[in-house]
């Protein structure tokens, strides 16, 4: 398969994964009902807007899908001429050098990824190099997983 088909593969399979869980999780975890205060005859406040809270972890298309605000890793299993595993985990970053990137989750889970030239690398949503991470940023990392190997496709930081 080309580089172009690859990524054409790559892009498609993680909507695909996003919209899958994003609807399983509106279906089964459905938004709480909130009471509406009643006004009073007697306040004379104008209404203002409340500023929205901005978890570190929710980009903009993350929002919709409450499942992905919530989990912190995960692997789906995509089907296709040869069947592939992509795999996602966010937390801070434990060690980092030129070929690889450790994150440990909040739940104590660890694993390692090896970064390439492939490997599209976002700093505050600018594009970033593997250079520009530390120890300590929290990131979100998209993987192939090959065996026991996770290649990292996409690392993103939340600050």
């Amino acid at each position: 398969m080309n580089t172009a088909a690859k990524m054409i593969v790559t892009g498609v399979s993680t909507v695909a994964l996003a919209c899958g869980i994003g609807a399983g999780i509106a279906y089964a975890d459905p938004p709480t009902p909130t009471p509406t205060p009643t006004p009073t005859a007697s306040a004379k406040a104008t209404p203002t807007a409340q500023p929205r809270h901005r978890d570190d972890w929710q980009g903009p298309r993350l929002k919709r899908f409450a499942l992905l605000r919530r989990a912190l890793h995960g692997e789906v299993t995509l089907a296709g001429e040869e069947h592939r595993v992509v795999v996602f985990q966010r937390g801070p970053v434990e060690k980092v050098n030129n070929t690889s990137l450790t994150v440990k989750s909040a739940d104590g889970y660890t694993a390692t990824y090896l970064v390439s030239a492939d490997t599209t690398v976002r700093k505050n949503g600018d594009k970033a190099t593997i250079a520009d991470l530390k120890v300590g940023d929290r990131v979100l990392v998209v993987a192939n997983q090959d065996g026991s190997t996770l290649k990292a496709l996409r690392i993103r930081t939340a600050d």
